[in-house]
């Protein structure tokens, strides 16, 4: 189904509608990902989707965002050729630790940095995997995120998950969907590696070993594509872009599902 926009543009109230034409209401918890130029031309940009799910979903609702910040890692850690060995012990040095407030998320998309800024918007502890939250169960989605296996079952992600949560994807497609990770997270199949990441302690810079499951994200769009096959994804056409809602629970199981059968 496609949502026609008038005169080409998309305003806030049309969003709203079209939300609430997938199924989003009042007291939702959905985490959102999302990106802004796929939409098309959006009066108020990146605010005004965020301002849409806000009103849609109100405070007694609660909007979760992924803000990862990978980029922050040992240089040792950086793909091959990105800088040069030589200068490893330079960026050791002046690295910026991990910081809520003011680390910006890498490649999370023009509309995650955007609500990074909104008021009340909590932040989760995590130098490479922080997620963003709104709303009434922001605290407690954030809150206690351990540092080892940091999209675990103890992640901000099985939260969700636990809480009756649903995933919107918004101009983005399956093989970005971060929800299918916690199901790789249960899977015995991933290979575990260790992270290197700066903390901030005593005024002092700590670097801290942190271990972590090799992610593959190859099976995703097709995870993506069966769920579709089956009905259990609301989609709509939203200006320009695609838009997908479905349970995170149902994503936990037929992410598990597949990869149970398809890593033996």
């Amino acid at each position: 189904m496609r949502w026609i926009m008038d005169n080409g543009v998309l305003t806030k109230d049309d969003l709203k509608m079209a939300f609430a034409q997938m199924g989003i209401r009042k007291g939702m918890l959905v985490f959102v990902q999302s990106s802004l130029r796929p939409f098309g031309w959006v009066v108020g940009g990146a605010q005004a989707i965020i301002d849409a799910l806000m009103e849609t979903v109100t405070y007694d609702g609660t909007i979760v965002m992924p803000a990862f910040t990978r980029n922050l890692s040992d240089p040792s850690m950086y793909k091959s050729g990105t800088v040069p060995r030589a200068c490893w012990p330079e960026i050791r040095q002046a690295i910026l630790p991990f910081n809520k407030r003011l680390s910006t998320p890498v490649n999370m998309g023009e509309v995650t940095v955007q609500f990074m800024r909104n008021e009340a918007v909590l932040r989760s502890n995590h130098p490479a995997y922080s997620f963003l939250a709104w709303g009434k169960y922001a605290k407690l989605i954030v809150e206690k995120h351990p540092l080892h296996f940091g999209l675990s079952k103890d992640s901000p992600l099985s939260k969700i998950v636990d809480l009756n949560g649903f995933v919107l994807l918004a101009g983005m497609n399956y093989d970005k969907c971060e929800m299918f990770d916690l199901a790789q997270y249960n899977n015995r199949a991933c290979p575990i590696r260790i992270l290197t990441y700066p903390i901030e302690k005593g005024g002092n810079i700590h670097w801290i070993k942190m271990l972590d499951k090799e992610m593959n994200t190859s099976s995703y769009k097709a995870i993506g594509a069966n769920m579709e096959e089956r009905g259990v994804v609301k989609i709509l056409e939203v200006g320009n872009t695609t838009c997908r809602l479905f349970s995170a629970r149902e994503a936990i199981s037929s992410a598990s599902a597949y990869l149970n059968i398809n890593n033996k």
